[in-house]
């Protein structure tokens, strides 16, 4: 192969790998907040989609459902119950049932708060009892049998298994023990998901293992014939930054105007804030520098609208007409994209390399031709 050849294989090569490397995804432009107090999902992920078809990259995944009104123990919830899931598909108890059991202690303690959670809690005990049926572990199962018929039953409990764990009456054959709780004070307390009342409070409970909650904390508790005095601990965030949103989103819940929106837009890294209001209509707010302004307030797709064209309006060269026309401090530019990657240029770098160290080789090799000319 010929040095020209070598060098250009090289080149090929380089810029081969340069453009495996790809355009880094564009970042988030706009947010979609969602604070009503019933909130319905959909709405925010069609508002989410209509911003994406009209090329306003909206900020999705786990944080996208937190600026829909998602707190961090509802998406933690969700995601213990699907490794959960995955465990006990692929036949790994030792990997399900700790996930069923934070699965639990999530939906008691959003249970104790007033949400809901009898789906999800059936769920998570489901998992526990047909593990720990399948471990052998007796007491265990008849436990979560007994829960998972309060909460309704589960369709994946099969006959056989019910036929192993008969209702029977709690108190027959058991110890009975006084459980004491003292704290959070004036907290709402249950046992088993049923309330005892508001700490500090007193109920009685059979050997074997329980579940204790309050809004916000939840914790096993192992009952072995003797009182129990016991204060139920908070459950610390899955993800500080998401209970964090849900902080602001609540905020949002009583109004938002420019100091809150200006808030939201700089929590999320974004220009465009759309807050979906109790009637259903979006108000759209703009952060141009150190200054959030109201764009408008309208139907969803008034507002896409309104967004993209406040957004072109924002990036031409003309003067923003929302910005008084004073000088503005140079700052340093945020880069649309994540920087090429060191090892790009290093690939080009050596390609480049390699190819003129061949055409040197091959210039300085032994192998010439040598060309005489004479004149009589």
């Amino acid at each position: 192969m010929g040095a020209v050849q070598v060098l250009r294989v090289a080149v090929a090569g380089a810029l081969a790998i340069a453009l495996a490397a790809g355009p880094a995804r564009a970042a988030p432009v706009v947010v979609v907040v969602d604070p009503r107090p019933a909130t319905t999902p959909a709405d925010a992920a069609a508002l989410r989609d209509a911003f994406a078809a009209a090329a306003l990259a909206p900020i999705d995944g786990a944080r996208a459902q937190a600026w829909a009104g998602r707190g961090d123990d509802d998406l933690a919830l969700d995601a213990a119950l699907a490794e959960a899931q995955d465990g006990f598909g692929q036949l790994d108890c030792g990997r399900a049932r700790p996930w069923a059991e934070a699965a639990a202690l999530l939906a008691a303690a959003r249970t104790a708060a007033g949400v809901d959670e009898r789906a999800r809690a059936s769920r998570a005990w489901t998992y526990l009892l047909l593990c720990a049926d399948r471990d052998g572990d007796r007491p265990a199962a008849r436990h979560a049998a007994d829960r998972v018929r309060a909460l309704g039953g589960n369709p994946a409990v099969t006959a056989d298994v019910w036929a192993r764990y008969p209702e029977i009456d709690a108190a027959i054959d058991r110890d009975i023990v006084a459980i004491t709780v003292t704290g959070p004070a004036g907290a709402v307390v249950t046992l088993d998901d049923q309330p005892i009342g508001a700490a500090p409070a007193t109920a009685f409970a059979h050997a074997g293992r329980h579940l204790l909650a309050a809004p916000g904390g939840a914790t096993w508790i192992t009952v072995q014939g003797k009182p129990l005095t016991v204060e139920v601990p908070a459950l610390p965030p899955r993800d500080p930054a998401i209970a964090a949103i849900a902080a602001l989103v609540a905020e949002a819940g009583s109004g938002v105007e420019a100091t809150r929106a200006a808030a939201i837009a700089l929590a999320a890294d974004v220009e465009l804030v759309a807050v979906l209001e109790a009637d259903g209509r979006v108000a759209l707010w703009q952060r141009r520098r150190s200054t959030t302004v109201a764009v408008g307030r309208g139907s969803a797709a008034e507002m896409v609208a309104a967004a993209g064209r406040a957004q072109a309006a924002a990036h031409e060269r003309a003067p923003d007409p929302t910005l008084p026309l004073v000088r503005e401090p140079r700052t340093k530019a945020k880069p649309d994209r994540d920087p090429t990657r060191w090892w790009v240029y290093a690939a080009i770098g050596g390609a480049l390399v390699a190819g003129a160290a061949a055409i040197y080789a091959a210039d300085a090799g032994d192998d010439h031709q040598r060309f005489e000319l004479s004149f009589p």
